[in-house]
């Protein structure tokens, strides 16, 4: 799973976990009815407490991001609302995020898009090249 977290970054685990997830499936790096790791394996390759993945998964069914299947596991679900409209509030919370830090500050607004290109630039080119 391509699942980061950052234990000392103040926003907790869960939220992490969901807001990953959340991501993954708007953005399509996980499909429609791709079967997610099991709450108990996902909460081992995390090093987290398996009731905060379990937490995650049940908020991102109640979305309709998530389906689980009894006896089978958890899936994402096959009928999403908008993708885009998705996509949007997601990378819109991960940008106020940012804003946020950067409140108060009086760091230059054309240095902060500069180096968000900059890092789009990077990230994709390392996403694209072959392993």
């Amino acid at each position: 799973m391509f699942l980061r977290l950052d234990p000392n970054s103040g926003v907790p685990l869960g939220v992490q976990i969901k807001s990953g997830l959340r991501l993954a499936i708007v953005g399509q790096r996980l499909k429609p009815g791709e079967q997610l790791p099991p709450v108990r394996e996902l909460a081992a390759d995390l090093r987290v407490n398996f009731h905060t993945v379990r937490k995650a998964f049940a908020e991102l069914e109640a979305e309709g991001l998530l389906e689980t299947r009894r006896g089978l596991g958890t899936f994402v679900a096959p009928q999403q609302r908008s993708g885009r409209t998705e996509l949007r509030r997601v990378v819109k919370e991960h940008v106020e995020g940012l804003l946020n830090d950067l409140a108060g500050t009086e760091v230059d607004h054309d240095l902060v898009r500069g180096l968000w290109l900059e890092e789009w630039e990077r990230t994709v080119k390392k996403h694209r090249s072959p392993p």
